[in-house]
């Protein structure tokens, strides 16, 4: 589950399929309606924009993107309001909480929460300390640079981590040293 709307983990080898991603995606468009609940791969909007796009003036030629459906305006699909076309993203929190609905006792979860701040706390935040409280081997890790707090009824179950995503990971990559060529493997 991620709040990112990049499909960074799609692209980085994740099944797109079991990644959650309720905030929504950069690269889906939406009635502003919405007049569907069907959402649009933006790439070819985005190339057709590039093409008409004349960078000494900053316009874009010819007429702007409307909705394959009704004609209507469109937005990018990430969640900005009450319009926000979630249909493609709910599938994939349903087979999240199966999952997490079909673990046996005592499974053991750990949840590594990275930067959800306060901005939609509902979202990543709330739901993780939700767990954590409903799974009884459940712990949390929250790394945050500014909001790392974690609630008390949590106690003994939680690490805070007052610390930038990318600070945290680099201080646990552990460098391996280059082979000395003078040992045979």
């Amino acid at each position: 589950m991620t709040s990112n709307v990049d499909a960074l983990f799609a692209r980085n080898g994740f099944a797109a399929d079991r990644v959650f991603t309720p905030q929504g995606d950069y690269g889906r468009y939406q009635c502003t309606t919405p007049c569907t609940p069907t959402t649009f791969d933006s790439r070819p909007l985005v190339a057709r924009l590039l093409a008409a796009y004349d960078p000494a003036t900053g316009a874009v030629a010819g007429p702007l993107p409307s909705c394959p459906n009704c004609g209507g305006e469109v937005e990018i699909n990430v969640r900005i309001g009450p319009e926000f076309v979630d249909a493609p993203y709910l599938p994939a929190g349903r087979r999240l909480q199966d999952w997490l609905g079909t673990a046996p006792a005592g499974t053991r979860l750990l949840i590594i929460e990275f930067g959800a701040g306060f901005n939609t706390p509902g979202v990543i935040r709330w739901p993780g300390e939700h767990l954590t409280r409903r799974i009884p081997h459940a712990r949390l890790v929250r790394v945050n640079p500014t909001h790392p707090e974690t609630p008390a009824d949590l106690a003994g179950r939680t690490l805070s981590a007052r610390v930038g995503a990318d600070d945290l990971l680099d201080a646990l990559t552990v460098p391996h040293p280059a082979p000395d060529p003078t040992v045979a493997p």
